[in-house]
């Protein structure tokens, strides 16, 4: 080959080179239920109603689309806010945990740009499945990444009464027809590269 072949060969890798995407790595996320807090909070007459829940999850991201699987399950059997009378009602009436013991979150797809070290501001899309329905939601997260660990806080806002859950108001008590959730997690990060697969 002559020398200008040479260069022409050499160049024409170098465009297939930088025109292929790189490499699409896969997360695995493993949530720690022991290191996890899930707390919702509920405007009423003169006073917010505070409670707790647990939940694990267990979720698989591709860094190449931002597409992801897995969920996020909320044990809407452990649900209280410190009052009995008001939590027998809760289960009973709005949750119907007898029937639906779990609420759950189905990953979708991941919007942003997700660092492998440091702090990330993302927004995760899914659907919220409660009392056998799903809704679509969107959820902004703040990950924190480091050596494999992380942590990872959110705040979002549920229309309960509208997703079809029943409204707990009574004549005196007024109560506000969304509930505010935060989920603060801790758990662990396996990276594998999906074309070595």
């Amino acid at each position: 080959m002559t020398p200008g072949a040479h260069r022409i060969a050499a160049g024409a890798l170098g465009l297939i080179l930088a025109a292929a995407p790189a490499s699409a790595e896969e997360w695995q996320i493993e949530m720690d239920p022991q290191l996890t807090s899930v707390s919702f909070k509920l405007k009423a007459t003169m006073h917010t109603v505070r409670g707790t829940a647990s939940a694990s999850a267990s979720l698989r991201l591709n860094t190449d689309d931002g597409v992801m699987a897995g969920e996020v399950a909320i044990d809407a059997t452990t649900a209280e806010t410190g009052n009995t009378r008001r939590d027998k009602k809760m289960h009973a009436k709005v949750l119907r945990t007898a029937d639906n013991p779990r609420i759950v979150l189905r990953a979708r797809r991941l919007e942003g740009n997700l660092a492998l070290e440091g702090t990330s501001e993302v927004t995760l899309h899914g659907e919220m499945e409660i009392l056998g329905q799903s809704h679509e939601i969107s959820i902004p997260l703040r990950i924190q990444i480091n050596g494999g660990r992380f942590t990872a806080g959110a705040e979002f806002e549920i229309p309960y009464v509208e997703w079809g859950l029943d409204d707990p108001s009574t004549f005196v008590l007024r109560v506000a027809k969304e509930v505010q959730v935060m989920i603060e997690a801790e758990g662990t990060i396996v990276v594998t590269d999906e074309t070595s697969r």
